[in-house]
């Protein structure tokens, strides 16, 4: 039960760090259209977490020495995205542009991306439909992976694991679908900034959630990766971290959710009516 309570602490330790400086959405409630069960975006959530906690995470936290690591390291390797599996054909090849989207390095990388796809990922489904929902979230993965291999021009060998890439395709079509959304938001700051608003209106002093245009966080997080990947492909990257590349071609895949998207939903989008 202690560590129990202590695994709670450390998480809502976590969300505050996460939280401070910059806005982290969480929640969309009450914006859903069609009401529908996204338990597409539950199941991936689920099968996210089970990799890690099942596969990855008794090699990274139970290893003592740098032999019980290598296991750890090995599964990096083979089964995360490397460039050179799909120029030259080695180990699982085109394979592991799939593989390598339910792989996290530890299980903050994890937490945090699913955070971002509970956030964005249900309206999605609930826009498209569960299946077309899951091909268009490998789709927007596969093309983040291969995209950020082909526009690199170091093609460096280190292996990429996660399902950021995936996820900014998700919040691409969030953007281009639901723009004038609004998102609850955990944010420090904000909730500092908000006290002489609150306390001149007349309105709750303190809350725990801040509500912001979806636009506003999308079209930050969409120049925070533009930004690096220009760099990236002007003068190539020989080290590894986080790959803005994958994200930027991730979240440029939004231009296709148009075809996955429900019928009657695509019919009001374009007759300029809410969806």
């Amino acid at each position: 039960m202690t560590l129990f309570f202590s695994f709670l602490l450390i998480i809502v330790i976590t969300l505050l760090q996460m939280s401070l400086i910059y806005p982290l959405p969480f929640s969309d409630t009450e914006t859903v259209r069609y009401r529908t069960l996204p338990y597409m975006t539950y199941a991936l959530i689920i099968l996210n977490a089970l990799v890690f906690i099942i596969w990855q995470a008794p090699d990274y936290y139970r290893a003592q020495t740098f032999a019980e690591f290598q296991g750890y390291v090995d599964k990096l390797w083979i089964y995360g995205y490397r460039g050179v599996f799909m120029r030259e054909g080695q180990s699982i090849g085109a394979f592991a542009t799939f593989t390598s989207m339910f792989m996290h390095v530890d299980f903050w990388h994890l937490f945090g991306n699913m955070i971002y796809l509970w956030t964005f990922g249900r309206r999605v489904e609930d826009a498209c439909g569960s299946w077309r929902y899951l091909l268009y979230y490998l789709a927007a993965g596969m093309v983040a992976n291969i995209g950020a291999e082909l526009l690199n021009p170091a093609h460096t060998d280190i292996p990429g694991i996660g399902a950021s890439g995936a996820i900014a395709g998700i919040m691409g079509a969030y953007l281009l679908l639901f723009p004038g959304a609004q998102v609850d938001c955990l944010w420090g700051i904000g909730t500092i900034l908000r006290l002489p608003y609150a306390a001149i209106r007349g309105k709750q002093l303190f809350k725990w959630t801040i509500k912001l245009p979806a636009w506003i966080l999308l079209v930050y997080f969409a120049v925070r990766e533009f930004l690096p990947s220009i760099d990236v492909i002007q003068n190539g990257q020989a080290v590894g971290g986080v790959s803005h590349l994958a994200h930027m071609t991730g979240f440029l895949t939004a231009i296709l959710i148009l075809l996955f998207v429900r019928k009657d939903l695509l019919t009001r989008y374009f007759s300029g009516r809410s969806v």
